[in-house]
């Protein structure tokens, strides 16, 4: 599983840095609270792991149909 993640690290890492840094710029641009802030990380958390689960997914099933 890790080595198939490895060739991943670089889009996933400018993927998160991107994420984080819009998502504080918008936070204090609109005024969000705290508990809202907390509320849009965790939401942006399970939407990055539901991709990659669904990325590692289609990735798995492409290399079995390719057997």
């Amino acid at each position: 599983m890790l080595a198939r993640l490895k060739k991943h690290t670089v889009p996933i890492t400018i993927g998160v840095s991107f994420f984080v840094f819009g998502f504080f710029i918008t936070a204090n641009v609109l005024n969000l609270s705290e508990r809202e802030i907390l509320i849009g990380l965790i939401a942006g958390g399970i939407g990055g792991i539901t991709t990659l689960v669904a990325m590692l997914w289609q990735e798995r099933s492409a290399l079995a149909a390719q057997a």
